[in-house]
């Protein structure tokens, strides 16, 4: 857990309270989170390949909006625009 928490709370700084508590809670949050570490993990190692570093970049995309939709879902007060 601990690099996915890294990776996503310094894609979302300001939802850190919300990251924490759900990754405490939540296997499936824990295992989206996995998952976006991962992937951001092999988009700077695949930035020399443009091709694939646009199939990251894109799956990085979509669960990064999957993480916010389960902040949204679970957290509501948390997730409104500042």
């Amino acid at each position: 857990m601990g690099t996915a928490i890294v990776a996503v709370i310094s894609k979302f700084p300001e939802h850190e309270f919300a990251l924490r508590r759900l990754l405490g809670l939540d296997p499936d949050f824990e295992a989206l989170c996995e998952d976006y570490a991962i992937a951001t993990e092999a988009l700077e190692v695949w930035q020399h390949d443009a091709a694939r570093a646009a199939q990251y970049r894109n799956l990085v995309a979509e669960l990064e909006k999957e993480i916010l939709q389960f902040i949204e879902r679970r957290h509501p007060r948390q997730s409104g625009t500042r």
